[in-house]
């Protein structure tokens, strides 16, 4: 079993921040961390890529990666797109971040055959994620907390692809579901990819990640962590870990 991540942090090139006291057993249980690169995320270039899988495969027992290619055909939708060209661009922008996991890996020395690269698209037909997205999609029609946040978040995301331009409610209503095809990997991993428990990890603090555990609607399995990763000199550039 790694070192406990509590224990690592002090010394390790990253730091990390769990949301909740739940969070923080998860990640000194160190079973199993999710690492979700966004494509286009500017922020996961090459060598931090590789420094990150580095830290994160001597912190945890096993490490998975995982690209979300079905979310993000929700966001070209709501600019327009069909959905056969909303996929096309998919798939292209999704191969180059692949590619670029892969090669962070290879960087680490692990061959092609031992990396855990997922997209989104290899689980939405697990059972399990589409009951959570079920479930997900009822929590957004009665919670008003919870779906001012969707809300919130699809229109800043469809505002920058829009150029500050303001996007339509349909658009906002269609772009919303780039995030609720994440939610159900953000509520209970371990039932999804068959792990003891999970810590899934982003480099920012996500304002969905507040209204989900706050949410009444929605069930976040006791053995699903969240944290903030970054390197400590990210830390001390704003001060909160923010982007």
């Amino acid at each position: 079993m790694p070192e406990a991540a509590a224990g690592r942090s002090l010394t390790a090139p990253f730091t990390m921040t769990p949301y909740t006291e739940n969070c923080a057993r998860l990640c000194e249980r160190a079973e199993h961390v999710l690492v979700g690169v966004s494509p286009g995320n500017g922020y996961f270039n090459q060598e931090r890529l590789a420094a990150l899988l580095r830290w994160a495969t001597a912190t945890f027992a096993r490490v998975d990666a995982i690209v979300p290619d079905a979310s993000l055909v929700h966001t070209y939708q709501a600019l327009g797109q069909s959905p056969e060209t909303a996929w096309a661009n998919v798939r292209h922008k999704v191969g180059k971040t692949y590619r670029r996991i892969a090669r962070a890996w290879e960087e680490n020395g692990v061959p092609p055959d031992d990396q855990r690269i997922h997209l989104l698209s290899d689980f939405v037909d697990h059972p399990v994620y589409a009951r959570l997205r079920a479930e997900t999609d009822r929590a957004i029609d009665v919670d008003p907390a919870l779906r001012a946040a969707f809300l919130g978040t699809s229109r800043k995301v469809l505002r920058a692809f829009l150029k500050d331009e303001e996007p339509t409610e349909a658009q906002v209503e269609e772009g919303k579901n780039y995030l609720t095809a994440e939610m159900p990997l953000c509520l209970d991993t371990p039932a999804i990819m068959g792990v003891p428990s999970s810590v899934a990890v982003y480099h920012h603090r996500l304002p969905m990640a507040e209204v989900m555990f706050a949410s009444p609607y929605l069930n976040v399995s006791p053995l699903q962590g969240h944290a903030v990763v970054r390197p400590p000199s990210d830390w001390r550039a704003d001060g909160n870990g923010g982007a």
